[in-house]
């Protein structure tokens, strides 16, 4: 089991993945009706075209495995928590997705990343849900790990992130963070409109970019400027000890799960630079990638099978996706 890890920027940009190793779940079931039969009585047969049993467990690597993310049960106030997924080296229309808990997570195919994106509507069983990739008896599987939260941590999170506190006084790598950290506005340095002079205003952390990463990775990240052990630091964006130094950001433990929970909320996107899926993937296309929005309905594999019948009456076939 592999991982990879990417830290790069003033801010939180981090990637992991992980080889999944698990079953895939049983072959859907399909009934289909036959076509018409012509004089005395008579059953019809049918065939379904569904995913494959799984014969070669672990042959696919999902990225991310694990994968994490948020959700919250009652009044969510419109908050949508996203992840997206791709099998690693693999871009085939024929792949399949299944998850444990369709109650919990539903699924769309993500042309935008050649794999596909979850929607969080439920905490899953003790708060995770199998995710399964099949490729014709090739799968993988990946945890996807929910935490629970509310719709007030959220606001606090969202708050912290966006608090207005412009960047001043402030001595870059040669600077001492005050006790509990700096407090400036996350939006200074992350967002379209941050001041582009500091060259960090493209650098994403959306689940994108974070979604392998756990609740107290990201913080450790977030207030201690801490690589997560395996990972790697881009340098060429900042030298490693200069963003260690002033990537230490102050949150009051309200603020740390709500800053979490917020994070897990921002719509999937992607940014320049290999921090995608771990540098998994890939540059952007020609004109930039797709911006999720919205819900999703739970995407089922389907089957399609033909029955004939003999004698009077109609035939009628069943069968089962192989």
């Amino acid at each position: 089991m592999s991982s990879l890890k990417t830290v790069a920027g003033l801010g939180l940009v981090v990637v992991m993945s992980m080889a999944a190793v698990g079953a895939c779940s049983s072959s859907p079931t399909a009934t289909y009706s036959g076509d018409a039969g012509n004089g005395g009585t008579g059953a019809g047969s049918g065939t379904g075209q569904g995913a494959k049993a799984c014969t070669q467990n672990g042959a696919l690597n999902i990225v991310f495995a694990p994968m994490y993310s948020a959700f919250i049960p009652g009044d969510a106030g419109g908050v949508l928590f996203q992840i997206p997924a791709i099998v690693e080296g693999v871009t085939s229309t024929d792949l399949t997705w299944e998850v444990s808990d369709p109650a919990s997570v539903s699924a769309i195919a993500d042309p935008s990343t050649g794999g596909e994106l979850f929607t969080i509507t439920g905490a899953g069983t003790n708060g995770q849900v199998t995710v399964t990739a099949n490729l014709a008896g090739a799968c993988g599987t990946s945890t996807l790990n929910i935490t629970g939260s509310t719709l007030a941590a959220w606001q606090t999170g969202q708050a912290r992130y966006n608090d207005g506190v412009a960047i001043s006084g402030f001595g870059g790598g040669n600077s001492t963070p005050p006790d509990g950290g700096y407090r400036f506005a996350c939006t200074d340095c992350h967002a379209p409109k941050a001041d582009a002079g500091r060259g960090f205003n493209d650098v994403a952390h959306t689940p994108e970019q974070t979604g392998g990463f756990s609740d107290q990775q990201l913080l450790d990240i977030i207030q201690h400027g801490t690589v997560p052990d395996g990972g790697y630091f881009d340098s060429t964006i900042i030298p490693y000890q200069a963003w260690q130094q002033l990537h230490q950001w102050g949150l009051t433990a309200e603020e740390q799960v709500g800053i979490v929970t917020y994070l897990r909320s921002l719509a999937p996107t992607a940014q320049n630079g290999t921090s995608n899926f771990g540098g998994h993937g890939g540059p952007p296309p020609d004109g930039g990638y797709h911006h999720h929005d919205g819900g999703f309905g739970h995407g089922s594999g389907t089957g399609a099978g033909t029955g004939a019948g003999t004698g009077t009456g109609a035939g009628t076939g069943t069968g089962s996706g192989t």
